[in-house]
């Protein structure tokens, strides 16, 4: 956490300054408890943004695994984050992500896997309601909102939504019916943060 600190202290007045960063709803950041924060995927600084832009707790990121290749893996993992290999059904980060959330600890996940850098709607993905469904942890709907690509000077919005309770998620007996709506219910959370341009 130290270390996580730290970087925060480092890096938040100057991606403030150069990206003219906006936060709307840190509010609903529970300041304790397990939550899974899900976000659209914008530019390769989005951890970066989320982190500053979240005062109050630490997130630990679940990250791809090629990431942690070579020279930066270990730095990652200090920072909290894990791998996860995409497409092949990753038991391990699967175990590690549940162990995080029982902890009480803020799980951040970018579902797209990728960046998506035009105005493609957030898609449906399985995974977060899937560990939801596993760890009864709540959701909080993130977005990282800006016109075009995230260039420097650009205007750049993170914004948070109303946390959704575990229960409000229905998906206490896992089925693929229950998991592929909550899905589908997390997505237009995320797209609705999307849409409110102001």
């Amino acid at each position: 956490m130290m270390l996580y600190g730290f970087a925060r202290g480092l890096l938040s007045p100057f991606l403030r300054g150069i990206y003219r960063l906006q936060v709307e709803g840190e509010e609903h950041i529970p300041k304790d408890g397990k939550v899974i924060l899900c976000s659209n995927h914008k530019s390769v600084l989005d951890p970066c943004l989320l982190a500053i832009s979240v005062r109050k707790r630490q997130i630990f990121y679940m990250a791809k695994s090629e990431l942690f290749e070579g020279r930066w893996g270990n730095l990652l993992r200090r920072l909290g984050a894990f791998p996860v290999h995409r497409n092949s059904g990753d038991a391990g980060s699967v175990r590690t992500a549940l162990s995080l959330l029982e902890s009480g600890k803020l799980l951040g996940i970018f579902p797209q896997g990728k960046c998506v850098f035009d105005a493609t709607p957030f898609q449906p993905k399985a995974g977060v309601a899937m560990l939801a469904a596993k760890s009864h942890a709540d959701v909080v709907p993130a977005c990282v909102y800006c016109e075009g690509r995230i260039r420097p000077f650009s205007q750049v919005t993170v914004r948070f939504g109303p946390r959704i309770p575990f229960a409000d998620l229905h998906v206490e007996d896992g089925s693929k019916t229950a998991i592929k709506q909550a899905s589908c219910f997390i997505a237009r959370e995320v797209n609705r943060l999307l849409e409110e341009k102001h």
